[in-house]
């Protein structure tokens, strides 16, 4: 339970205000510690298939991605490909979801893990409003230690903000708000309110407007087409009038990108991706490391594919590399999506955490131009925790045979 909620904390960036974010180290330390122990527990219980599916695939991917990135960047621009590996490692995160996976076939119940995954996402709030409370933001973003000025981010109207844990937030606010519409006990729903009342007021704080414009979109569409089968069968109905919606809707998001504080620069940073791409389409351009060679050196002072969503992702990886991540997204989505409809079918209400994790998957999948945020700490912990979380779920499902999703 502690790792679980060392896991949650530190992989959702919960560290990041102190000691240079040293505590991440902590948080991956915990998700190779879940997946050893999962993997000897479940050893002695799964059929060879599925535990090496759950404890040797992940392993794999990790570190294919690791070691192939770091090769690519050393192969492409020289340097130490041991400091592009290790400045990968947040994606050894992954391994989080498969070992919380594994304990629980290994008879871990899932009312503790759930419960152990609120507490984690609730002190992620707390921690934050406590240093937005007490840090003096306009020092820190002026600090010479760019550890520091990272955490703060500044425009002339939203001034200086701290840089929240910004997918906890998403998640804690909407399992909250589906906590407090199907009621429940009394210090549950005080709990839910007060939740709830947090992450508004984080959000009043930072004013991310394209990820909220595509969170509401995807509490407007649930109910039309993602709420049970039959939905689906409506959005697929509807699926051309959608196609003709999105060339308008893509030109008008794009000005109002390009008229963003900041968005002449990343619309730069663009083309010159676009460039990089062309030059390295295969396998991208690898790996940086702050002990070598940067993006900034080689492409522009400015250049940030964090910063560019998915086509930062083509860039760093290549088409290889866009295609395993429209696959991860795609699969992690579907499983929560079935996690939620058998719920539904089963007990005639939402799973919270499920519904949750449905909606800022779907939101993220809406603004990944923008942000492809499961290739980065708090988006592989979170997606690796929805995956694990719906599968255990969809195995209930298949163990009480009470439904064919």
């Amino acid at each position: 339970m502690v790792l679980i909620f060392l896991y949650v904390f530190a992989g959702c960036q919960g560290g990041r205000y102190y000691l240079a974010n040293r505590l991440q180290e902590l948080g991956i330390l915990s998700a190779m510690l879940l997946l050893l122990i999962g993997g000897w527990q479940a050893m002695y219980r799964l059929s060879l298939r599925e535990w090496a599916a759950w404890c040797l695939k992940p392993v794999a991917l990790m570190l294919g991605v690791m070691g192939i990135s770091s090769l690519v960047f050393y192969f492409n621009y020289s340097g130490n490909p041991l400091y592009s590996f290790f400045s990968a490692r947040e994606v050894m995160l992954l391994m989080g979801g498969p070992g919380i996976y594994l304990l629980y076939r290994s008879d871990l119940p899932l009312s503790c893990i759930e419960r152990a995954i609120y507490t984690g996402l609730l002190a992620l709030m707390l921690n934050y409003l406590f240093f937005y409370y007490t840090m003096d933001l306009k020092a820190a973003f002026f600090s010479s230690d760019h550890t520091v000025s990272n955490l703060v981010t500044y425009d002339e109207w939203r001034g200086f903000r701290l840089k929240p844990p910004l997918f906890a937030v998403m998640v804690v606010l909407l399992s909250a708000l589906m906590a407090m519409l199907q009621g429940g006990k009394g210090w549950l729903r005080w709990l839910s309110v007060l939740a709830f009342s947090a992450a508004c007021y984080i959000w009043s704080i930072v004013l991310f407007r394209s990820i909220l414009a595509a969170m509401l979109l995807a509490i407007m569409l649930y109910p039309l087409f993602l709420s049970s089968i039959q939905r689906v069968q409506n959005g697929m109905v509807a699926l051309p009038l959608i196609l003709l919606v999105i060339p308008a809707a893509a030109q008008m998001a794009g000005d109002l990108f390009l008229n963003a504080d900041g968005g002449n620069i990343r619309g730069k940073a663009f083309l010159l991706a676009f460039e990089q791409i062309a030059i390295n389409p295969i396998l991208g351009a690898g790996e940086d490391s702050a002990y070598g060679q940067t993006y900034q050196q080689i492409v522009a002072p400015y250049f940030y594919p964090d910063d560019i969503g998915w086509v930062g992702i083509l860039f760093k990886y290549g088409i290889v590399g866009g295609v395993l991540y429209l696959y991860l997204h795609l699969r992690i989505w579907t499983r929560l999506w079935k996690a939620n409809v058998y719920h539904r079918m089963r007990y005639h209400r939402h799973n919270p955490l499920i519904w949750a994790l449905l909606l800022w998957l779907t939101a993220l999948t809406f603004n990944m131009l923008l942000n492809a945020g499961l290739a980065y700490a708090q988006g592989i912990t979170l997606g690796s925790l929805g995956y694990a979380v719906a599968s255990m779920h969809l195995y209930s499902c298949r163990k009480n045979a009470v439904c064919n999703v």
